[in-house]
């Protein structure tokens, strides 16, 4: 039997040729969703992009016929009748070639398709990529255009701009900044060198992403999603875990989450680390000299590059408002890109009903790829989510460590404290006291929590022998300052520390009160902070007064000449 796989005009029956490399054995022949120019997002985002077609000669085209069984299909292909004469075929060349006998066209057959799929194995194995970022893909040169406007016009004072936090958003409404600041350069060498690192990022995010999307447009989407989600998402964090639900349960309580500061770009790509996840499989050749190649894989290499932020400060915040919201994008991603696949239709020898397809070649007669039953959505969403949430596990084991080392305790030494002042008093403590129905023992309590972290005998000249507690009431009769006096007045950190003040009266009026605590401890000591306390204002924890001088050391260190501070001493 002799295979005619040339047209009347001597042409490949085929316009032009069929690349395997995108199909693997056993599986239906698709092309990946970048391999097209439109997005594989719904019709309903961007536009229902034309399907891909394959056209031949209609003399040639093969009719399809209806099978037995409902709805299904199969090709019909034509053969010429087997002859025992050599059959001669005339190429576009003139040339004559004897025709294959049918032995020979199987065995080029056979031959051929084990080719094929060899080609097709090796293609599924590996999907490498040699590491080269120039020149810079179009939405990161742009990202580089807009960051040079906002900080020109920061310059010359158009704008006003700075690294942004909830309190900012939050109290001082400051949304500009907060959509702005991601593209601020500041003026200093480690700001200009962090932001052409995060560049840098962006751009492989930017070439490997765009073609798992779709193209450039998609890519543009996905990450405005992800700026507009990421700075929303960070103020309602921050005002959850401070003054939300923090306030009402103090374990949930953390200052950073309504203060910590942005970094330019970093808590944008943390969130594409996570879309990342949907190639995981893909890797990177990096070449070292001429004959050494590693390969590494993409987001382990990215995630290392991204880690490069943290060297900077701490941003733990941020980040985890990033991998929050990039796992939510990367599950819409593979949704869209599951529920709406691109497929190709050779000759109609390619739909959703067909058993098998039939692609035919210059030099493969017939190869046959079977077509597996499509696999179910959940399946193909929990593959994913698998992947994400080993990126973000990986990611967040890593983040916390960084933040360990940031939040490690460090305490100021009492001595470099005791030099910033030469006032008498360096802490004049004021306890303002009043009665209670019941009587509790608060004062005695919060009295005590203090002392327990003075010494005995402090050297003289010392931090300890330049601070005194002033325990003060204008209440004539107050029965538990009755009872704490002469408890303390036989103890000896009582009386080395402690020191008792009653004014007559009978008034419950607490600016009253505050007054004549104040007057009396700024009247009649010299001292450098007059701190003002309640009797039920006990320091909570082993290393909470050490924290309130790194407190008291790091406003005089960053605010010299401030008014006062406000320690929290209770909760957190």
């Amino acid at each position: 039997m002799v295979s005619t796989n040339t047209t009347s005009s001597g042409n490949a029956f085929w316009p032009r040729p069929i690349s395997l490399a995108n199909f693997s054995p056993g599986l239906p022949l698709r092309v990946p969703s970048y391999s097209n120019p439109s997005s594989a997002f719904p019709s309903w985002m961007l536009g229902q992009p034309s399907p891909i077609t394959f056209t031949t000669n209609s003399a040639n085209a093969r009719p399809r016929r209806k099978h037995a069984r409902k709805n299904s299909w199969y090709t019909l292909r034509h053969h010429h009748h087997h002859h025992h004469h050599h059959r001669r075929h005339s190429s576009a060349d003139g040339s004559q070639h004897m025709a294959r006998s049918p032995m020979m066209a199987h065995e080029k057959m056979a031959q051929g398709t084990s080719d094929v799929l060899d080609d097709m194995a090796l293609q599924k194995k590996s999907s490498n990529k040699l590491l080269c970022l120039w020149p810079l893909p179009i939405v990161t040169r742009c990202v580089i255009a807009l960051s040079l406007i906002v900080s020109a016009m920061n310059f010359w004072g158009a704008i006003e701009l700075s690294c942004s936090s909830p309190s900012y958003v939050i109290y001082r409404l400051e949304v500009g900044n907060l959509l702005l600041s991601p593209f601020f350069i500041a003026k200093s060498l480690h700001s200009l060198l962090l932001f052409g690192w995060n560049i840098l990022i962006l751009g492989l995010f930017e070439e490997s992403l765009a073609h798992i999307l779709g193209g450039t447009r998609p890519f543009v989407e996905v990450l405005v999603s992800i700026v507009l989600g990421v700075c929303t998402a960070r103020q309602g964090i921050g005002y959850v875990f401070s003054k939300s639900t923090g306030f009402a349960v103090p374990r949930l309580f953390f200052s950073d989450s309504l203060h910590e500061c942005s970094q330019g770009l970093a808590p944008f790509l943390f969130a594409l680390l996570v879309i990342e996840s949907l190639s995981i499989e893909d890797k990177y050749i990096l070449m070292i000299g001429s004959n050494v190649k590693i390969t590494v894989r993409k987001f382990v290499l990215q995630l290392v590059m991204l880690l490069v932020n943290y060297m900077v400060k701490n941003i733990l915040w941020w980040s985890l408002t990033g991998l929050l919201i990039g796992s939510i994008v990367m599950v819409i991603i593979k949704t869209c890109l599951a529920w709406h696949p691109r497929a190709i239709d050779v000759d109609g020898a390619l739909d959703e009903e067909n058993d098998a397809a039939t692609i035919i070649d210059g030099n493969v007669d017939f190869v046959y790829v079977r077509r597996r039953a499509r696999t179910p959505l959940w399946r193909e969403m929990w593959a994913a989510i698998k992947n994400g949430m080993m990126v973000v596990s990986i990611t967040l084991l890593l983040l916390i460590l960084f933040n360990a080392y940031y939040t490690r305790e460090t305490y100021v030494d009492p001595t470099t404290l005791n030099s910033m002042t030469h006032d008498r008093y360096m802490f004049t403590f004021v306890v303002m006291t009043a009665p209670r129905r019941g009587d509790p023992p608060y004062l005695s309590r919060t009295l005590d929590s203090y002392l327990a972290n003075w010494p005995v005998d402090p050297e003289a000249g010392s931090l300890y022998d330049r601070t005194q507690a002033i325990v003060y009431t204008h209440f004539t009769n107050h029965t538990e300052f009755d009872l704490a006096k002469a408890r303390f007045s036989n103890d000896l950190r009582g009386q080395q520390y402690l020191k008792w003040v009653r004014q007559d009266g009978n008034t419950f009026d607490q600016r009253l009160h505050v007054s004549k605590a104040l007057s009396l401890a700024a009247d009649n000591f010299q001292s450098t902070y007059v701190a003002l306390i309640e009797d039920d204002f006990p320091i909570c924890g082993e290393n909470e007064w050490r924290q309130m001088q790194n407190v008291i050391y790091a406003a005089n260190q960053r605010v010299p000449g401030h008014c006062g501070v406000f320690v929290g001493t209770g909760g957190r």
